[in-house]
């Protein structure tokens, strides 16, 4: 089913129940807008990534592709940045369908109704943050729904990253591929002391980077030229050249220490409740003696902060990988599902709300569209599923 069918009993039962949670999660602070439903999908790649890209519902416009929005939180993000970019502090509400292809374990539809709620900077990022979620939690609760929350922290990933001894090279490497898992850790081998499994290659490599720059590319250009290789794949010669001249610099480069792969994979396997997971992180940092005051500072301040929203956060169930599902996330995540329909038989657990911090993407975004730079600093979202709300209250 690619769309949902509602008979008037249950469109106005959706209808109530889509109104009193929009009510709890951003009424009084919010602005209810209403968002444009078609983006490009240019900007779409660029800011969601290729994962998203795959799930979108594009086709052809006069100048290009054109895609349904996968969401809220992008239209939103347009919205703000051609009437408001230079508000220090603005919080949308939104509401309406979204459209995505359904996962295989998915039996959802390909549209469904989203409300979304998005806050774009305020001085205390940690207070912003257990805003969004203990509202984001109470609206489901007052529905009188039993739920499993989980949340996460993509800050302190990226915070090991900026702190390990590598090359900046190589830091834009794995920052690129936080939010692919597989290319991540095959990418920490590569770099690592453990990826030295190809001797000859590596020797070559070496001598290759011992060279001045135009006598490596002439190399290269001879071994390409007897080798008889003009293109591999869509690559041209000029751009094998280079990936050979980068891989020979890579070479040069001492290895990313093994302590430091150790201590990226510890974060990631953290489960635990949050204050059990913020002393693992002290220790890491401790042990490895890596820079991560800041990153863990701001992990403990929002504790401090969802305790004062009444939220028992020392036992937050807290899981280092997680979101790394969707790529404009890069600080606190969470997701909120109903703890009747948890995974079974295969199939995922049914989603009723989820969010996170973005601080990244709003300057991204305004480059993408073309606008003023934002003033405001920061950007959270929550996104609360009102069809999957009514059918396991049902």
């Amino acid at each position: 089913m690619m769309s949902p069918d509602f008979d008037p009993a249950t469109r106005d039962a959706l209808i109530a129940l889509e109104s009193d949670l929009s009510r709890a999660v951003g009424g009084g602070i919010s602005a209810h807008i209403e968002p444009g439903q078609i983006l490009d999908a240019e900007n779409l790649l660029d800011l969601y990534g290729e994962d998203v890209r795959g799930r979108a519902f594009v086709f052809d416009g006069p100048e290009g592709d054109l895609c349904l929005r996968p969401d809220l939180t992008l239209s939103i993000c347009r919205y703000h940045l051609t009437r408001h970019p230079a508000a220090r502090e603005a919080r949308y509400l939104a509401t309406g369908p979204v459209f995505r292809r359904p996962l295989n374990d998915e039996r959802r539809a390909g549209q469904f109704r989203q409300i979304g709620c998005e806050w774009f900077g305020g001085d205390d990022p940690s207070a912003v943050d257990a805003e969004v979620f203990a509202r984001t939690q109470g609206a489901l609760l007052d529905t009188g729904c039993t739920i499993e929350v989980v949340t996460g922290d993509l800050g302190i990933l990226f915070s090991l990253i900026d702190a390990a001894p590598i090359p900046e090279r190589w830091r834009a490497r794995l920052k690129r591929h936080v939010w692919r898992p597989h290319r991540f850790r095959a990418l920490l081998q590569e770099l690592s002391e453990g990826a030295v499994a190809e001797a000859g290659r590596v020797a070559f490599l070496k001598a290759l980077g011992g060279l001045a720059p135009e006598q490596a590319r002439a190399a290269v250009a001879h071994m390409l030229d007897l080798s008889g290789t003009a293109h591999v794949g869509l690559r041209t010669h000029e751009e094998i050249s280079a990936r050979f001249l980068e891989q020979a610099e890579d070479a040069q480069a001492h290895p990313l220490p093994r302590e430091i792969v150790a201590a990226i994979e510890k974060v990631a396997a953290l489960r635990g409740p949050s204050a059990n997971a913020l002393e693992s992180l002290r220790g890491i940092a401790r042990d490895t003696g890596l820079s991560l005051g800041p990153a863990l500072a701001r992990f403990e301040s929002r504790l401090t902060a969802l305790e004062g929203q009444g939220i028992d956060a020392a036992a937050l169930p807290f899981d280092g990988d997680f979101g790394r599902n969707l790529e404009y996330y890069d600080g606190f995540v969470f997701e909120i599902v109903d703890r009747s329909h948890a995974p079974r038989e295969g199939h995922r657990a049914v989603q009723l709300a989820g969010g996170g911090r973005y601080d990244s993407m709003l300057p991204a975004a305004a480059r993408a569209f073309g606008t003023d730079a934002p003033v405001a600093s920061g950007a959270i979202g929550t996104a609360l599923r009102p069809e999957a709300v009514l059918a396991v209250k049902s």
